[in-house]
């Protein structure tokens, strides 16, 4: 499990060092002035966390000491695979993102991600109704915001065009 760790650590590292210095660079254009955020901001924001959690995932895993396994269920002799559950779950949550891309495309972001929202928090065992309905209406109004106010940039919706 350690040289697992150690392994994919390295991995994802050497992959975001990747990114960062020559496919984000090469596939980006630049701001078109000097007021607009250069279109790899977000890009390579995403690839730096992930090289930081990568160098922590092998730094971590380098200094731990043996016979402390905490994640070792799927590794080794008791690995047991994807089964039908699993493949089960995986098909639910595609079809429910291809429902979630359509009605964002269709209908617009919040009422699509407010449904979409609930869905998933309910499918994944949140029973308190309540904070279920305050989170999925709130979640997707802050995130539209935050996009308008931090990106200018629009949500997708019936109603803005």
């Amino acid at each position: 499990m350690r040289k697992t760790h150690i392994c994919s650590g390295i991995f994802l590292a050497a992959i975001s060092l990747l990114f960062l210095v020559w496919i984000i660079p090469a596939q980006t254009s630049p701001p078109d002035s000097a007021l607009d955020l250069a279109p790899k901001f977000i890009p390579s924001l995403a690839v730096t966390a992930c090289l930081v959690l990568s160098l922590l995932l092998a730094v971590t895993a380098y200094f731990k000491r043996e016979g402390n396994d905490d994640l070792h269920e799927e590794f080794g002799v008791e690995a047991t695979g994807m089964g039908l559950t699993e493949f089960m779950n995986l098909g639910i949550w595609i079809g429910a993102s291809g429902l979630a891309w359509l009605g964002t495309v269709y209908v617009g972001f919040e009422p699509a991600m407010i449904v979409f929202l609930a869905a998933a928090l309910i499918f994944s065992g949140m029973r308190n109704y309540w904070l279920t309905a305050v989170i999925a209406i709130t979640t997707p109004i802050i995130l539209s915001q935050f996009a308008w106010y931090a990106f200018t940039t629009e949500m997708p919706g019936f109603w803005r065009t």
